[in-house]
C-alpha cells in the first residue's frame, strides 16, 4: 500500500489527513465561511453552532465539484 492509497482510503481518512496539515487556510475554510458564516446569527465565533464543520475538511470532501474548482 502506498501513502496515497492510505490517505485516500475513504473521505473520512482523507479529511483527517488534510486536517492534520499545518496550514493556515484551506479551500474548505472559504466554503465554510460562504455556507455557514454568511447567514450566521451567532454573535461570537467561539460559540459556533457549526463547530463540527469548522476547520474540518471532511464535510467539504462530500460536496459536489463546482465549476472553476478550488
Amino acid at each position: 500500500m502506498t501513502e496515497f492509497e492510505r490517505v485516500t482510503e475513504s473521505p473520512d481518512t482523507l479529511g483527517k489527513f488534510l486536517r492534520s496539515l499545518p496550514i493556515l487556510e484551506g479551500p474548505w475554510d472559504k466554503a465554510f465561511q460562504e455556507r455557514y458564516c454568511a447567514g450566521c446569527a451567532a454573535e461570537d465565533c467561539e460559540n459556533c453552532p457549526h463547530e463540527a464543520q469548522r476547520n474540518n475538511p471532511g464535510w467539504w470532501l462530500t460536496l459536489e465539484v463546482q465549476k472553476g474548482g478550488f
